[in-house]
């Protein structure tokens, strides 16, 4: 099985786990390929997998976990916008605004630097909506 073929297989089980009700059994699996992704230093597949895991952890409302999940993608690519603008949702329902506004404000400056354009557009409008005011004047 080639490794794109692993990892995705590994995504589409863990949603079968989580649809099943075996959240922590679905976490474990992609534990072990964000291990694996993480011995093979493929950064797309850590940040990928890093993000599912985060949604997971979202789903079961388990903001702590979630919050490791963006912070273990962030240490494979520091300025990931994605795990960036989910570091500040997770701060913000956890009421740590000024935390919030810092990850909103880096994800702001990485997203300007940012090639993507429908990405980059729907997390832009994602950040104005909640924090209009991080927009570089």
């Amino acid at each position: 099985m080639t490794e794109e073929n692993r990892f995705k297989v590994a995504i589409t089980s863990s949603l079968e786990l989580v649809e099943q009700g075996e959240h922590r059994e679905a976490l474990k699996l992609l534990d072990d390929s964000i291990a694996e992704a993480k011995r093979e230093n493929n950064v797309s597949w850590i940040r990928t997998l890093c993000h599912h895991a985060a949604i997971v952890s979202r789903f079961t409302e388990n903001l702590g976990s979630a919050k490791h999940y963006y912070q273990e993608s962030l240490a494979s690519d520091p300025e990931n916008a994605k795990a960036l603008y989910g570091l500040a949702t997770v701060a913000l329902d956890q009421g740590e605004l000024e935390i919030a506004k810092q990850y909103a404000k880096r994800c702001h400056t990485a997203l300007l630097q940012y090639d993507e354009g429908l990405l980059k557009q729907g997390l832009l409008d994602l950040l104005m909506k909640q924090w209009p005011d991080i927009a570089e004047k």
